[in-house]
């Protein structure tokens, strides 16, 4: 599922930004932001997801933590999702 906040922030991205360069790199900031409002928003799934990873006893890889792992996923999936519509976005306004 495409988190809705990202897909919006994408496409504002590559309507705002008249230079591709900036459609390109404005969603890693973006990934921070949200990561942010996860942080705020949304501490129950990060609980729920540590402890689920605690419960089945699975250590995380390396020395990431659980809790890194997570912002991780989020932070992966708010740039990847914003990216891919800010530079359709972008390629839409150009045409027209």
């Amino acid at each position: 599922m495409i988190p809705m906040p990202n897909a919006i922030a994408g496409v504002l991205i590559g309507l705002v930004n008249d230079a591709w360069l900036a459609r390109v790199l404005a969603p890693f900031g973006w990934g921070a932001v949200f990561c942010i409002y996860t942080s705020i928003t949304r501490r129950d799934q990060l609980d729920a997801s540590v402890a689920q990873g605690e419960m089945r006893g699975r250590k995380a890889r390396g020395r990431m933590s659980h809790a890194q792992a997570f912002y991780f996923i989020e932070y992966a999936t708010a740039t990847t999702t914003s990216l891919i519509f800010s530079v359709v976005a972008g390629a839409i306004k150009a045409l027209f």
